[in-house]
């Protein structure tokens, strides 16, 4: 996104750099980058991160530079706490959300729920930090009632396709032999790798395989339930692109698993957007916000139905998978092109000029 973005704008860029990463010194950093380390816990370290901005920012100004907008990515206790401070401070500055992303958007937070937010160092609520911004860019539609009922400027900005080596050393499914279906991304809750497990063990289908790659908090936990079905295989993490890729592309199905609730209404997989660059049949629960991206093209089912996932994994034997390939093939190349980084960014682009101009 800021590649894109930068091509014909002055950004100046902070971010929370984990422990964790070591940051590639090779190239040098860029000094319009500006890195917070983030030493402690997440609440521990955001007032230090917060103070840390702040002086940067206010040495920026001081030199002379004056910012049209702010753009602040996804939520964040260091970045609301900044907001605010813009808001007091520099309120002629837009300041603009860019994937609003929440599993807590669109509920009312409870009494005791506020009270534990003030505790802590520079937590609000979502309901109370939306409207300190002048535009919201959601991947999700979810959050575009609210924004029309508040009179803040909307735009759906799912991000875009990044290819970045995963199509390199692509093969193809096997035409003998089982349907392979493939899953791979978080092993976490939300991700509803459990509910795609559960389903897949019901239906006894011997022509059916279920691959998947990823690692996650629940991965030993998902072993376990499938330790007694050898159509189950777990091909563990794979760190380059490329493996991921190669991988990926020898399945027949990729599948969409999310459940219904933890916030799967408010987002947008990221997944979705690498499924479809293999021209594969793709399977998804669904969202409003899928359909719109991606129309009549993967197979849907309906995530609040309990055996809806079953029934459609019941009836893979009866499809033309080789058609279905085929048809996913020609479909996919639109939809790429459609949702490239540079077309996406284009229209982002547009629209924060005209928040800028309001």
């Amino acid at each position: 996104m800021l590649e894109n973005l930068s091509a014909a704008t002055d950004i100046r860029k902070v971010s929370i750099l984990d422990r964790k990463i070591i940051l590639d010194q090779k190239g040098g950093v860029s000094p319009s980058h500006a890195f917070l380390p983030s030493r402690l816990s997440k609440d521990l370290q955001a007032p230090l991160s917060y103070y840390g901005l702040k002086k940067i920012y206010q040495k920026w100004r001081r030199e002379g530079w004056k910012p049209e907008c702010v753009l602040v990515y996804n939520t964040h206790p260091v970045w609301n706490a900044f907001v605010r401070f813009l808001s007091r401070h520099d309120p002629e500055i837009k300041r603009i959300l860019i994937l609003l992303d929440s599993n807590q958007f669109s509920q009312k937070t409870g009494l005791l729920k506020r009270i534990r937010y003030r505790l802590k160092p520079f937590h609000w609520s979502d309901e109370a930090m939306l409207s300190q911004f002048h535009g919201i860019a959601s991947a999700s539609f979810s959050s575009k009632a609210y924004c029309e009922e508040h009179q803040i400027p909307w735009h759906w900005f799912p991000g875009g396709i990044q290819g970045d080596g995963l199509l390199e050393r692509v093969s193809k499914p096997q035409a003998a032999g089982p349907v392979k279906l493939g899953y791979f991304g978080s092993h976490s809750d939300y991700a509803g790798l459990k509910q795609l497990l559960e389903a897949f063990l019901q239906v006894k289908d011997p022509k059916l395989k279920l691959s998947i790659a990823g690692e996650g908090a629940k991965t030993e936990e998902l072993k376990k339930l499938s330790s007694s079905d050898e159509r189950v295989e777990w091909v563990g993490f794979f760190k380059e692109r490329e493996d991921l890729g190669h991988w990926a592309s020898q399945c027949h199905v990729l599948v969409n698993p999310r459940p219904a609730g933890y916030g799967n209404e408010n987002n947008f997989p990221s997944k979705m957007f690498d499924y479809v660059q293999f021209g594969r049949p793709i399977i998804s629960s669904q969202t409003e916000t899928l359909k719109h991206a991606f129309g009549d093209t993967p197979i849907w089912y309906n995530a609040q139905d309990k055996m809806g996932l079953v029934n459609l994994l019941s009836n893979i034997e009866i499809m033309d998978i080789e058609e279905l390939i085929k048809k996913h093939s020609i479909i996919s190349k639109n939809i790429i092109q459609t949702y490239c980084w540079t077309e996406t960014v284009k229209d982002l682009k547009m629209w924060i000029d005209k928040v800028n101009a309001a």
